[in-house]
């Protein structure tokens, strides 16, 4: 990911990024994923702090529920075509808002955040990428079915 889209999300929520801890993968590496996944990492992040600040308040102002912990984050990375977001602290909400992230990474260029046309390679490095980026067209595989693919032709022409 560029730098400026680093800097943009680290100093929006600096509590999960600038706190995560001097020997963490992220303080080492940063994010270790292509732009195409900024925005899915940038929902992400705003989802999980906002969700953290508004059932601490409420915490702080009723005391009937648990506070929860704050997510710090240890690695965001691409692996096996598809986001990783590491982290410690939060609760089973947080967990269904990474494992959705997670999901949607796998249908989502990471070099152009494009979602049509979203295929995986089938030989080196497993990525994920839009057609337009696939460097031998006959190891690119649409991660949609053939049945799919001609519905949403049919819908373009």
């Amino acid at each position: 990911m560029t730098q400026e889209l680093e800097q943009y999300i680290i100093k929006r929520f600096t509590k999960m990024y600038a706190e995560a801890g001097a020997n963490e993968p992220f303080t080492l590496f940063s994010f270790e994923c292509g732009d195409g996944w900024f925005r899915i990492i940038l929902w992400l992040s705003e989802s999980i702090q906002n969700h953290i600040d508004s059932h601490n308040t409420w915490y702080a102002k009723h005391g009937e529920k648990k506070p929860i912990e704050q997510v710090k984050v240890c690695q965001v990375k691409e692996k096996f075509a598809g986001l990783r977001f590491y982290y410690s602290g939060g609760d089973d909400v947080i967990r269904g808002m990474v494992a959705l992230a997670e999901t949607i990474a796998y249908n989502t260029c990471e070099e152009t955040g494009a979602t049509n046309e979203v295929g995986r390679n089938t030989k080196g490095w497993i990525k994920t990428y839009h057609k337009s980026k696939a460097s031998n067209p006959k190891d690119w595989h649409s991660v949609d079915d053939e049945e799919l693919v001609e519905i949403l032709n049919k819908i373009k022409a």
